[in-house]
């Protein structure tokens, strides 16, 4: 049998590469920008970070001797997950590398808003001495966190430092600490207008796929701050830039889109008290060092009892 190859869709360090070779001895190890033939794309066993390219042909191959992918995001639905269970691939997805970016950047987001922080940067801009109409404290608000996850429960932790009363939806409705309750998913339209602050985390699925429409912003509370860094794709785009004109959103942050990049014709990019940061929420110094050690963590359970030892995906849920 020729040498199994490690497929590193990433960049490393030299102490990363160093680390691989000392963990898995037996495999070539072969990146992104290396010379790859097709003898030996048959012998990919790992891929560390997904290729399109070459993962869409390592599923397609009847000959193929993939077995585990290692994701690089929390998301996944950006994989083919139907073949990749139909081949019996491993997955796994990096959940927990981005809970305190993305925490702090939801935290920011609100309080851009609430301190009139956007308000005061545009009337610099026009040198302007202006206060802004609307300023309010965090103290004693709602938040609804919608996904109740790594990132979900980090984030709660959080918002309780600034005396937010924190709630949570997640699919059973079961307890995590630092929530003041959790609701099941079902439940969502039920306590919306109670909320504040609504932050979406979820990850798309058919379930939650447009959740966000005319009827669910329109259970929320007037004046209500919705911030959305799970996907895009989960949000009707339409239904969000209506109920931002009517009063109905007070301030929205998007970090995700259901187009990215989001074309200049796109009429989020005129509507008025809206944040769009360019899905940046998850990224700071330290994601690839996180992310590695997720990588490293699975390698090695891989090779000593052939199963992942952590954020292995559900295939039929997901996530």
């Amino acid at each position: 049998m020729n040498q199994p190859i490690l497929y590193c869709h990433q960049e490393l360090t030299a102490a990363q590469i160093e680390k691989l070779h000392e963990l898995a001895p037996d495999y070539k190890i072969i990146f992104a920008a290396d010379p790859l033939t097709h003898d030996m794309l048959d012998n990919i066993e790992i891929m560390y970070g997904w290729d399109k390219k070459i993962g869409t042909q390592l599923l397609d191959s009847s000959t193929s001797r993939l077995f585990w992918i290692q994701a690089t995001s929390a998301g996944v639905n950006h994989l083919n997950l139907k073949q990749i269970q139909q081949k019996g691939v491993l997955l796994s997805n990096g959940s927990g590398i981005h809970n305190i970016p993305i925490t702090e950047s939801v935290m920011g987001m609100i309080l851009g808003h609430t301190r009139g922080l956007y308000a005061s940067i545009a009337a610099q801009e026009n040198k302007e001495w202006k206060i802004p109409e609307t300023l309010s404290e965090l103290s004693d608000k709602k938040m609804l966190i919608v996904g109740t996850g790594n990132i979900g429960a980090h984030l709660a932790k959080i918002a309780k430092a600034f005396n937010l009363t924190v709630f949570g939806i997640n699919r059973s409705g079961h307890h995590v600490d630092d929530f003041e309750a959790i609701f099941p998913q079902n439940e969502i339209d039920k306590i919306l207008n109670r909320m504040d602050i609504v932050v979406n985390l979820l990850p798309l699925t058919k379930e939650t796929e447009n959740s966000y429409d005319e009827a669910r912003f329109e259970k929320m509370k007037e004046g209500v701050v919705f911030i959305n860094v799970g996907r895009g794709e989960s949000v009707h785009t339409a239904a969000l830039v209506a109920a931002l004109k009517s009063g109905k959103i007070g301030f929205a942050g998007l970090d995700v889109l259901d187009q990215e990049p989001l074309p200049a014709t796109s009429e989020l990019w005129e509507t008025e008290n809206l944040l769009i940061t360019p899905h940046i929420s998850g990224i700071a110094e330290h994601f690839k060092k996180r992310l590695f050690y997720i990588f490293e963590t699975n390698l090695k359970s891989i090779l000593n009892v052939q199963k992942l030892s952590m954020n292995q995906v559900d295939l039929d849920r997901g996530y």
